[in-house]
């Protein structure tokens, strides 16, 4: 696989290996599946986002060096066709099951999730807009009720930093 810069590779061994330090991995074959999964899908439009902003949009040479409308028109053809994987992929029934990729206890890859999908919904946010999403925007939510988080996100959220 391709990666612009080595950093989209980086971050996503990076959560695996903290996955497997804190014990944070799938305990069934079909999670391990479902996360490896899932990460190809995720570095794929992670891996877009970067090429269409960075080789795209951004030209040194002109006096208007991004243009984000651009941007977003032409990344959001792709994740309209990439995004109704994702939420297949997250609203598929897991075991046990729960409102996580894994079951109900969080493992590596939601967050790996979460962080990418966040990028992507502050991006281009009407992409994420529908019922066709649900699966996706149940799973924001499941993340951000996890009882370890949901006072980091509240106390963002009163800050405006989220």
């Amino acid at each position: 696989i391709y990666d612009l810069d080595g950093k989209i590779t980086e971050n996503f061994i990076l959560m695996r290996s903290l996955g497997w330090i804190t014990n944070m991995i799938p305990k069934t074959p079909e999670g391990v599946m479902r996360c490896d999964e899932l990460e190809t899908v995720l570095f794929y439009l992670m891996n877009r986002m970067t090429w269409m902003i960075n080789k795209v949009c951004y030209d040194p040479e002109n006096e208007v060096s991004f243009d984000r409308t651009y941007a977003q028109n032409r990344y959001s053809r792709r994740l309209r066709i990439e995004l109704p994987k994702v939420n297949a992929m997250i609203g598929a029934e897991s075991n046990p099951p729960g409102p996580l990729l894994t079951g109900t206890k969080p493992c590596y890859a939601d967050f790996l999730a979460y962080a990418c999908l966040y990028d992507l919904k502050q991006f281009v946010p009407r992409c994420f807009a529908g019922i066709n999403n649900k699966p996706v925007t149940m799973f924001f939510r499941a993340m951000e009720d996890l009882p370890e988080l949901k006072e980091w996100f509240q106390e963002k959220r009163a800050e405006g930093k989220y």
